[in-house]
């Protein structure tokens, strides 16, 4: 499966704005609030594990007797709160996503980086 930027980006952003302080957020829940009718929870799931490889969110993932997976998602760490400054702003997500491809790779901490470089361009520094 292939990793896919923008669903790492609304992920971020959906737990940003819905999670709580102190109240866990279930994959399944997670789910049921997208709004994307193409996402498969496979995918959901996929790209939740490479946010926790990241250590963009911090969660356990659960194995249940019928094969069926879950994750329980307990809080969006310091290093996702700093992907979210820097992509938050539809422009400036664009255009790191456009570095992106330019480049031809590209890995999450490389993504905050060119996004914190666009911000400090755009403030003049």
């Amino acid at each position: 499966m292939k990793r896919d930027l923008d669903l790492i980006r609304e992920i971020m952003l959906v737990l940003e704005d819905k999670m709580e302080y102190g109240k866990n957020f279930t994959s399944d829940r997670l789910f049921g609030t997208m709004q994307n009718e193409t996402l498969s929870i496979e995918k959901l799931l996929y790209h939740i594990g490479l946010l926790v490889e990241a250590n963009f969110i911090g969660a356990r993932e659960e194995k249940y007797i019928n094969s069926t997976r879950d994750f329980i998602i307990t809080t969006v760490t310091s290093e996702g709160q700093d992907f979210l400054d820097t992509i938050r702003q539809q422009n400036t997500w664009e255009i790191v996503k456009a570095k992106t491809v330019e480049i031809g790779g590209f890995s999450l901490p490389l993504i905050i980086e060119l996004g914190k470089d666009y911000l400090k361009k755009q403030l003049g520094l």
